[in-house]
């Protein structure tokens, strides 16, 4: 008795076509997400250094921008204090950012706080406090 030989039907084809369709599409999606992300970079920031001069009320920060890309100053928050400070630090470049905060302590301790950025994100330091 021969056996016969079937060939694939169509729906078979289709099965076949969608699956390798769908693993085309989230190879694809993986490779440009990967793209992406490598692309668009998060901004840092590294606080050198923060005073608060107690007797004039002045906040001295020192920020190094290590880069990928440059950072749009906001505000800065000392001690639940937030003050306007729009700045942009460029890639690479260290700046000192002066603020008048109300905040006043005591010579030697350490207030909490942050520089917050245009985007949301926020770096904390500790301000030494000077006479």
């Amino acid at each position: 008795m021969p056996t016969k030989l079937k060939g694939m039907t169509s729906l078979e084809i289709a099965i076949i076509v969608a699956i390798v369709l769908i693993i085309a599409v989230a190879v694809g999606w993986y490779l440009y997400t990967t793209f992406v992300a490598s692309v668009g970079g998060q901004p840092r920031l590294n606080v050198v250094s923060a005073e608060l001069y107690s007797s004039t009320g002045q906040l001295r920060l020192v920020l190094v921008n290590p880069g990928p890309v440059d950072v749009q100053i906001s505000s800065v928050e000392i001690a639940g204090e937030v003050v306007t400070a729009t700045q942009t630090i460029r890639v690479g470049d260290q700046q000192t950012v002066t603020v008048t905060v109300g905040v006043r302590a005591t010579p030697g301790t350490m207030l909490p706080g942050r520089v917050i950025l245009s985007g949301g994100q926020s770096f904390p330091f500790n301000a030494v406090v000077k006479p």
